[in-house]
């Protein structure tokens, strides 16, 4: 038996006036810590990537299978854990998360063979995937209405913010340390957060209420008045992902190919971080003004030209910086919109599971940006025609944005 659908909420609702608490803040606050560990423990391994080939001998083929494995664990993670959140509550789940995060991390500078490495960053990425959607269904519900794109959107910032300096750090501790240490040392990081989460981290009263509701969560994403803004949303979170995770899986490299240092290149990722932050705020506070619909498609069709730039131009290491700079604005800005979108789509009775199939979904298309990627470098595609391709799925992601709001306001309308 599905679960009944309720009514998504709006801003119109009775908490649209209702100010601020002091666990609402505190919990908007441990959630964007949680995010940026998520953001060394993904974006490290970009850093590390040219290193890690030269080590261990790999070719970008065997490298794209690396980047794609902690994607797999999230899709794991979004599909099969996270809705769990739903049923037995989101502090548990993320605890769960954590657990899966840390061990994972902290195991992969242990990790003596590419099997053995493939394994542990997948269950990194399980780890990752349950607490991005679950941490964006808590947020949602514990502040004002009126905020809580707002609040959704600063979460996601965590992400970048954490990856600008994971790219500073690794830049001038790598030939110092030596990438296994510093994947252990990252580990570290997520375990400091676990206490503050045993401590800090409660249900909602709307996810206790959630709790108690008998039904199939996944079959409610499915129920008429939700079905075409699921199959809009799955399309958006999976031409999004597969540009997002090329770019942040191989810009270090790309950046070398168009004539950085290595040392340089790694900043170009930073810098693409730096970005991405600068523009997830932006998003985030725009999304209180602005329609999500409307402000994600155009923030997505000028990364689209941002990257092309990137691609064709010739540019000295200032700009070319810049630009990478500029593609992180906009990109990962306009894309980190989509999980606010998605979180006030759904009501709290199947919230984080529908934010969960949709990671677990769009991460297909993770999986598919990087390992297509690593297969035309190897294939010496060039750099225009390596970026004119990418530009493709990401205007097909900002038409999905699109129809994701026109099936919310077309059915709300009913």
């Amino acid at each position: 038996m599905a679960a009944t659908p309720t009514a998504a909420p709006t801003r119109a609702n009775s908490g649209e006036f209702e100010a601020w608490s002091l666990r609402a803040a505190a919990i908007v606050v441990l959630c964007f810590a949680i995010n940026m560990a998520d953001g060394i423990d993904v974006t490290i391994l970009s850093f590390i990537a040219p290193r890690l080939q030269s080590d261990w001998a790999i070719g970008p083929a065997t490298m794209g299978n690396l980047f794609s494995a902690g994607l797999l664990g999230m899709a794991v993670g979004g599909m099969g854990i996270a809705p769990l959140a739903d049923r037995i509550g989101r502090r548990r789940v993320i605890l769960v998360a954590l657990a899966l995060m840390s061990a994972g991390m902290m195991a992969s500078g242990f990790a003596a063979s590419v099997a053995e490495f493939f394994a542990l960053r997948v269950i990194v990425g399980a780890g990752i995937g349950t607490a991005l959607a679950t941490m964006a269904a808590l947020v949602a519900e514990d502040v004002p209405a009126r905020h809580a794109n707002l609040a959704v959107g600063l979460v996601q910032a965590g992400y970048p913010f954490a990856a600008v300096f994971t790219g500073f750090a690794v830049a001038r501790l790598l030939s110092v340390y030596g990438w296994q240490t510093i994947l252990s040392a990252a580990g570290v990081v997520t375990v400091a957060l676990f206490p503050l989460g045993w401590t800090l981290l409660a249900d909602s009263p709307a996810a206790l209420a959630a709790e108690a509701k008998p039904g199939n969560r996944v079959a409610a994403l499915f129920a008429p008045a939700y079905r075409m803004r699921t199959l809009a949303l799955w399309g958006a979170v999976f031409f999004g992902l597969m540009v997002l995770y090329f770019i942040v899986s191989w810009i270090t490299k790309l950046s070398i190919v168009a004539g950085l240092s290595e040392t340089d290149g790694i900043y170009a990722g930073a810098l693409y971080n730096l970005g991405a932050f600068a523009g997830t705020a932006a998003m985030s506070l725009l999304a209180v003004r602005l329609p999500l619909g409307r402000l994600v498609p155009a923030m997505l069709a000028s990364a689209a030209a941002a990257m092309l730039v990137f691609g064709s131009i010739p540019m000295p290491v200032a700009e070319t910086l810049g630009v990478a700079l500029l593609i992180g604005v906009l990109l990962q800005g306009g894309y980190n919109g989509v999980w606010p979108l998605a979180a006030s789509i759904y009501p709290a009775d199947f919230r984080a599971t529908g934010i969960g199939w949709a990671i677990g979904i769009g991460r297909s298309g993770a999986i598919m940006g990087p390992l297509m990627g690593g297969y035309l470098m190897a294939a010496k595609v060039s750099l225009p025609v390596l970026f004119a391709a990418y530009c493709v799925p990401l205007l097909l992601c900002a038409a999905c944005v699109i129809a994701v709001a026109w099936f919310t306001r077309d059915t709300n309308a009913t």
